[in-house]
């Protein structure tokens, strides 16, 4: 039989009629060709040679001209998150909402808790903080009957911080979570598998989209409110995921462009999360008080040093507002400074300036300088 070599995108396929010649001479080199095609497609939607397009920022450079007349743009970078001044906040990531018409689509996916667990991942990556583990968080909730998604209210953020030693609390929504098709193109039908449904030539876009709130749980405030988001698009053979072969998070979702989509995301949280927290005073608690020294609930693993000083202060009053009892934030009067002598790996010990009376449980602040 002729072998006739084709190119469809960026991938060129030496197939037996009819995808490279005349019409097929047998229903047997037909489906032998469909198989070829099918497992070449799924190198290429798994390996990615196809040109992938990104709504961040553009590259200084500029990209040149793709394989087979594909243009390659250039995905750009994420901007670069700020280093963290000053000891490590204690941060804890509640299980996100997920709530649209992508949910009856990818309903066999955790989304919530899958991207709540990848933000609390790179946060641990960042090195910026020290997070409380989802396992840590789930089982000190369940302990106190609260759920990950009723974390909702002042009072509760409040409480479940004072439950972790967490200062900040991260709660989102993911509103958008989606790969879908544009125009394009051959499709062709395949049977089931990685890809599912049917190949083709075509623009391909992953769009993901959080809706982020951080909470000072020290006050119970929200400090910032935030969107995060991604497009990521991909020209050439592209599928559809068949979410009963593909693993949300697994190796095969990230080479997708709705992976892709989802790694760039969670990476503008990250940095969303650090600008935010930069300006965020670094809270802490004493411990225990003998004599002068000061036993503090921070040490080297949160990057506090001998000589390190720190403002104490006492919570005087709570303010809650009187229609709906939320918490509005508290009252401090500082009693005194001290400075660190020592450290140990999660607390240090420090002395008092000069006198001054304090108890266990007092807020323990950096010094504004």
């Amino acid at each position: 039989m002729e072998q006739t070599a084709g190119t469809i995108g960026c991938l060129t396929t030496n197939l037996a009629p009819p995808y490279g010649g005349s019409l097929a001479r047998t229903r047997s080199n037909k489906e032998n060709a469909m198989k070829k095609l099918a497992a070449a497609v799924a190198a290429l939607f798994l390996g990615g040679c196809a040109a992938a397009t990104s709504d961040a920022p553009p590259a200084s450079q500029a990209p040149g001209p793709g394989p087979a007349g594909v243009a390659v743009a250039s995905a750009g970078n994420v901007a670069a998150a700020p280093v963290m001044a000053g000891p490590k906040k204690r941060i804890a990531v509640a299980k996100f909402d997920a709530s649209g018409a992508f949910v009856s689509v990818y309903g066999g996916w955790d989304i919530g808790g899958g991207l709540a667990a990848q933000l609390t991942t790179a946060l641990v990556n960042s090195g910026q903080f020290i997070v409380v583990e989802r396992a840590e968080l789930a089982s000190i909730l369940r302990e106190q009957e609260m759920g990950l998604q009723r974390i909702v209210s002042k009072e509760t953020a409040a409480q479940v911080g004072q439950l972790l030693g967490a200062q900040l609390l991260v709660r989102g929504s993911v509103t958008e979570f989606e790969q879908r098709a544009g125009g394009g193109g051959l499709r062709l039908g395949v049977g089931t598998g990685l890809l599912g449904g049917a190949i083709g030539a075509q623009t391909t876009a992953g769009v993901v989209g959080i809706d982020m709130r951080i909470i000072d749980t020290t006050t119970g405030q929200v400090v910032q409110s935030h969107r995060a988001e991604a497009k990521v698009e991909q020209r050439g053979l592209t599928g559809d995921i068949n979410v009963r072969q593909v693993t949300f998070g697994g190796d095969a979702f990230d080479k997708t462009v709705l992976g892709q989509a989802t790694r760039q995301a969670i990476e503008r949280a990250v940095a969303m999360i650090q600008t935010t927290a930069q300006n965020v005073p670094w809270t802490g608690r004493v411990v225990e008080v003998a004599g002068d020294q000061v036993f503090i609930n921070a040490g080297s693993a949160a990057g506090v040093k001998p000589g390190d000083s720190f403002v104490v202060s006492a919570v005087t009053r709570e303010l809650t507002d009187p229609a709906t009892g939320t918490l509005l934030g508290v009252v401090e009067q500082k009693l005194g400074e001290i400075r660190v002598l020592s450290t140990q790996e999660n607390f240090s010990i420090a002395t008092m300036t000069s006198p001054f009376a304090t108890r266990r449980g007092d807020l323990v602040k950096t010094v504004a300088r």
